[in-house]
């Protein structure tokens, strides 16, 4: 039977440091948040949205961090 080996956990990289300090920070209850990155910043997109009689309807709106979408990662926050 294999045994199970623990690896001691990485040194967090400098950025990484920052995004704990952010995301640890107080912040006002009605302030959205990411929880990846700790950013502030969003966007509301639409998915499956139907274009009908000249006019787009329809679909699901959803909260994205702006941050996280210029590194190429979509993070729903809402």
């Amino acid at each position: 039977m294999p045994r199970l080996k623990l690896v001691p956990s990485a040194e967090p990289s400098p950025a990484e440091k920052v995004r704990q300090r952010v995301r640890a920070m107080p912040k006002p209850a009605s302030v959205l948040q990411c929880t990846r990155c700790g950013g502030r910043e969003m966007i509301e997109t639409k998915t499956g949205m139907l274009f009908k009689d000249g006019k787009a309807s329809g679909g699901t709106k959803q909260i994205v961090c702006v941050a996280c979408l210029m590194k190429g990662e979509r993070v729903v926050v809402l």
